[in-house]
């Protein structure tokens, strides 16, 4: 699978299911999560650049194009960047599998990379002193998730640090939806390693002051269950949660991502703190020339799932993320609502260019869509990385270091400036991505390509970033 910035692969990919500091051998493998190298010594960001995404508006429907302004969205030749239309040209590394069982075995030493990074991280001190579990204003990375509950307690809304969360006059609820990912759920490392409740009650404190709405992206390592836990604590009526379904090429980790979405349902109450279940973030984007067959067993998934939900009586929407160009009639069919992810950066355009470039996008490419239906777009990720170099689009290399999108705060505070009043105004519907920096990406960082780690407006120890600036657009807030 690519790791470029929005893949949340290490999370719950394929690689995710091989043990991280066990026998390789112990490991259940049905043979479809083969591992090879990113074509052509790419970087996998390098790749992902190759198919920006097109993002989507909620109430948006005809007379809306053009509200965001920039030059080039007022010359009516400008479009989508050069490799646009490519969909799925760019091969993933875990497409198909080696001969041999070289999968395994190369999946297995990719595990090794990963858990000497997050163990370290655990137990031995933080890289830049961000790569800590985020429990205090400079992470302690000495700590567990057991000795912070036995110090601390079960956090909830009248513990004193909680109420400093939940205090920030720099954070405003400007933004529709948040995706988010908590620390420590890259699987099975959290069996041993377990994620700290605190700290996701943590981050939820802060969440709630940024939007009302988090996206999840699996199920592993009980993530879904600590955030509803965290809200409870927290005591935060108009929090909703989208759920997560990893899907990849790994049949053992799509059926135990299903199985406990299952399992989570069954156990949650009252099913109103729930929009609905995204079954699979880019997987057709991951399936490189092989988009067919990928796309059939999404659909297959995606089927299974609503089935469940008829059984159980789920009056829940059923959804899957992909980029823009990976939309097509079949897809939206089978789905209720059509979730696009858009990264401007990767076009390659400058971030005074960004929200046009946008919002014109998703014009040209999934609006016509879902004209005459009733179903709903949603942009599923939008975001801006705070630093680590330029990107000139795709097949592009940028001549010097301001060229193209630059990745920076200035840059980053234009972007925000430019998109999220405007779109909090027309009814934009999207999930910013992200909150907090995800130090452990620092793995898929190159000599010229550094952002990986650097999309959150906050660091990972959840101070706002120097400089950066949310807009309180005039106090109107998100609903």
């Amino acid at each position: 699978m690519d790791a470029g910035p929005y893949q949340r692969q290490s999370a719950y990919s394929a690689a995710g299911d091989y043990p991280l500091v066990i026998n390789p051998d112990e490991i259940a493998d049905d043979g479809d999560d083969g591992f090879t190298p990113a074509p052509n010594g790419k970087s996998a960001s390098h790749n992902a650049r190759a198919i920006p995404a097109a993002a989507a508006g909620g109430a948006a429907g005809g007379g809306l194009f053009g509200l965001f302004k920039s030059k080039k969205a007022d010359n009516p030749s400008y479009g989508p960047v050069p490799g646009a239309g490519l969909e799925a040209g760019e091969k993933s590394r875990w497409v198909k599998p080696t001969p041999g069982g070289g999968s395994r075995k190369r999946g297995w030493i990719v595990g090794l990379a990963l858990a000497f990074i997050v163990v370290g991280a655990i137990v031995g001190g933080a890289v830049g002193g961000t790569l800590g579990n985020r429990e205090n204003e400079a992470p302690d990375t000495t700590k567990s998730a057991s000795s912070d509950t036995e110090s601390n307690g079960d956090l909830n809304k009248d513990s004193s640090e909680i109420k400093d969360l939940m205090n920030n006059p720099d954070l405003h609820k400007v933004f529709p939806g948040m995706d988010y990912t908590p620390w420590g759920v890259q699987y099975p490392l959290c069996l041993k390693y377990p994620p700290s409740q605190n700290n996701v009650t943590r981050d939820v404190a802060v969440l709630s002051q940024l939007t009302n709405t988090v996206r999840l992206y699996g199920t592993d390592c009980n993530q879904t269950e600590m955030v509803l836990h965290a809200i409870d604590r927290l005591e935060l009526k108009d929090m909703k949660v989208w759920l997560g379904v990893w899907i990849d090429s790994n049949d053992t980790t799509n059926d135990r991502q299903i199985k406990q979405l299952y399992k989570v349902l069954d156990d949650t109450k009252d099913l109103s703190i729930f929009k609905g279940a995204i079954v699979g973030n880019e997987a057709l984007y991951r399936a490189g020339n092989d988009i067919a067959s990928a796309k059939k067993k999404l659909i297959s998934y995606m089927d299974d799932v609503r089935n469940h939900f008829k059984e159980k009586n789920y009056d829940l929407p059923i959804a899957t993320s992909d980029l823009g160009d990976n939309w097509k009639e079949d897809l939206v069919t089978a789905t209720d609502l059509v979730m696009s992810n858009v990264h401007p950066f990767f076009a390659g355009v400058t971030a005074k260019e960004a929200a046009s470039w946008t919002w014109n996008f998703w014009n040209q490419n999934d609006v016509p869509l879902t004209k005459g239906t009733n179903k709903k777009q949603v942009i599923s990720e939008v975001g801006w990385p705070s630093g680590g170099g330029n990107d000139c689009g795709s097949n592009n290399k940028c001549t010097d270091d301001t060229s193209g999108s630059v990745a920076g705060i200035d840059e980053m505070n234009q972007f925000m400036s430019d998109w999220i009043c405007q779109a909090l105004e027309n009814g934009t519907d999207y999930f910013w991505f992200e909150a907090f920096d995800e130090p452990w990406k620092v793995q898929y960082n190159t000599k010229d390509e550094n952002w990986e780690d650097k999309w959150g407006l906050m660091d990972a120890a959840r101070k706002l970033k120097p400089g950066l600036k949310i807009p309180d657009c005039g106090g109107k807030t998100a609903a």
